[in-house]
C-alpha cells in the first residue's frame, strides 16, 4: 500500500483499514472516492496523507489472540470480555454506520439491503443486553466462585438461585444468536449476493462474515469451556 493505492483496494484489503477510513471520513464507496488514490482523496478533504497511511499500515498488523487453554476461569473471562465482547460491540457499531449509509444510497437498486439491515438490528438488539448480563451478573459470580475456592473468600449472594439457571439462559440466547446469524447468511446469499456490488457493500459483507466467525468462536468458548468450568466450580462450594 502507498499514497497512490486506490481507496477501494485499501478498504477491500482489510476490514480494519475500512474502519480507519470510515473514522477519518474518507470515502471509498464506488459513488465517491473508491476509484481515486489515497493521496488525492486525502488532499480533497484536508487530511495529511502520510499520517493516514501510517494509521492504515498500523491497522494491518495482525493481533494474535490470547490462548485460553490452561487459563483460570477469571483469566478466561477477561479474555472473552476484552477480545470477543469488545470486538462484537465495535463491529456492530461499525456495521450500523455502514448499513444505514448503504440503505440510504443503494436500497432502491439493492432491495435486499432492507432485509439485511433488519436482521442486523435484531442481532444487535439480542447481543447488547446479552453481553451486559454476562459482564454484570454471570461473569462476576464465576470470578467470585473461583476466588472462594482458591482464597477462601466469602461467596456473594446470588440473585439467580443456582448458577445453572443463568448458564442455561445464556446458552439459550446463544442458540438464538446462531439462528440470527443463519438468517443473515440467507439475506446476503452467504455474504456474496449476485451482481455488481458497491465497494462499501462488499466491505460490509466482509465485516458481517468476520462478525459471524468471531461470534461462533466466542459462543463455543463459553459453551464448551467457561460454562462447564463454572459448573464444576459450583459443585465444590
Amino acid at each position: 500500500m502507498d499514497t497512490q493505492t486506490l481507496m477501494k483496494e485499501i478498504a477491500l484489503g482489510s476490514p480494519n483499514c475500512a474502519r480507519v477510513l470510515d473514522t477519518l471520513g474518507l470515502n471509498y464507496c464506488c459513488d465517491g472516492g473508491g476509484r481515486l488514490g489515497l493521496e488525492q482523496v486525502c488532499l480533497a478533504v484536508g487530511q495529511d496523507t502520510d499520517e493516514v497511511l501510517a494509521r492504515l499500515e498500523q491497522a494491518q498488523i495482525p493481533i494474535t489472540p490470547s490462548k485460553w487453554d490452561g487459563m483460570s476461569a477469571t483469566a478466561l473471562i477477561y479474555h472473552i470480555r476484552d477480545t470477543h465482547h469488545a470486538f462484537t460491540r465495535d463491529q456492530l457499531a461499525h456495521l450500523a454506520i455502514m448499513l444505514e449509509r448503504l440503505v440510504r444510497r443503494h436500497a432502491e437498486a439493492r432491495p435486499e439491503l432492507n432485509g439485511v439491515w433488519s436482521v442486523l438490528q435484531d442481532l444487535r438488539d439480542d447481543l447488547i443486553p446479552h453481553l451486559m448480563k454476562e459482564e454484570n451478573i454471570l461473569f462476576p459470580y464465576i470470578e467470585a466462585l473461583e476466588k472462594h475456592k482458591l482464597e477462601g473468600t466469602p461467596l456473594p449472594p446470588a440473585c439467580f438461585g443456582v448458577i445453572d439457571n443463568p448458564i442455561r439462559q445464556m446458552e439459550s440466547e446463544h442458540t438464538a444468536v446462531a439462528g440470527l446469524l443463519q438468517k443473515l447468511r440467507q439475506a446476503t446469499s452467504d455474504y456474496a449476493p449476485p451482481g455488481e456490488l458497491c465497494t462499501s457493500y462488499r466491505i460490509a459483507l466482509q465485516a458481517m462474515e468476520n462478525l459471524e466467525a468471531d461470534l461462533l468462536r466466542h459462543i463455543q468458548l463459553e459453551n464448551k469451556v467457561l460454562f462447564p468450568r463454572a459448573l464444576a466450580l459450583a459443585q465444590t462450594v
